[in-house]
């Protein structure tokens, strides 16, 4: 796939806003990532140091589903209710149905570590490796970009496609024929749209979220976290973001 970039430079950071207040969803868990809100308003956690999935109720009470993966880092949900993860450690997708059985949905792969589903049905993967892959239910898979080391995805409602580039330091989106420049964000590790349509990304080495509107002005959200890691929205608005090292999960509300 051909990359370009725009000819502009990246907008520079904006003032950097006051940490946000937040509150602790949940914790004790073993290195919680890739945080999925299911339809009836429960949250998935992939547990990278646990080897496991855990389902988390409306009031924090932690239920594991899955146990015994290799290193899962990111969740996806289809419409039946089945559970799809990226199992970085297996090299492969596994799928965990509603009554708990685990098989591999998509083998050899090169450290897969984000994944979700498009708006056509296809199952996205990034591959830390390189290339991020769009699976067909009919089997098919085809490369849509490759970048230094994708690590994060998400399909706004606007059919914005931004993919965060680890290795790359930046944001891009996805447009005709290549990949574009949203802004230069220091290793980003998961991605969410706001309901007003800002980015926010994690940056687990920097230890704080960042805030990133359309025209790429980027701000600091909330700082001084412990590896912050794939923010998510519920369908209330609120934000949720897992803090990897510290074991928990934290919920933000406000203005989004």
């Amino acid at each position: 796939m051909t990359l370009f970039l725009p000819v502009l430079c990246a907008a520079q950071e904006a003032k950097v806003q006051p940490t946000q207040a937040f509150r602790v969803f949940a914790n004790q868990l073993a290195e919680p990532r890739g945080l999925l809100i299911a339809p009836d308003g429960a949250m998935y956690v992939a547990e990278q140091r646990g080897g496991s999935v855990a389902r988390i109720d409306k009031n924090g009470a932690v239920t594991r589903i899955a146990q015994g993966l290799q290193s899962p880092h990111d969740l996806a949900l289809d419409a039946a209710g089945n559970i799809y993860v990226a199992e970085t450690g297996a090299g492969r997708v596994a799928k965990i149905t509603p009554s708990g059985a685990v098989t591999t949905f998509i083998a050899d792969l090169e450290s897969p570590v984000d994944l979700d589903f498009g708006p056509n049905g296809d199952l996205w993967v990034c591959e830390l490796t390189g290339k991020v892959r769009a699976f067909s239910a009919k089997g098919g898979s085809r490369v849509v970009a490759e970048l230094k080391g994708p690590h994060g995805l998400a399909f706004a409602s606007s059919g914005t496609i931004y993919i965060n580039d680890w290795r790359g330091n930046r944001v891009v989106t996805l447009e005709a024929g290549g990949v574009r420049l949203f802004a230069q964000v220091e290793s980003p590790v998961g991605i969410a749209v706001g309901p007003s349509g800002d980015v926010y990304v994690a940056q687990p080495q920097a230890h704080r979220i960042s805030r990133i509107k359309p025209d790429g002005t980027r701000s600091t959200f909330a700082t001084d976290l412990n590896e912050p890691r794939d923010p998510v929205f519920d369908r209330q608005g609120k934000l949720y973001v897992a803090e990897t090292l510290a074991g928990r999960i934290l919920v933000f509300v406000g203005s989004f």
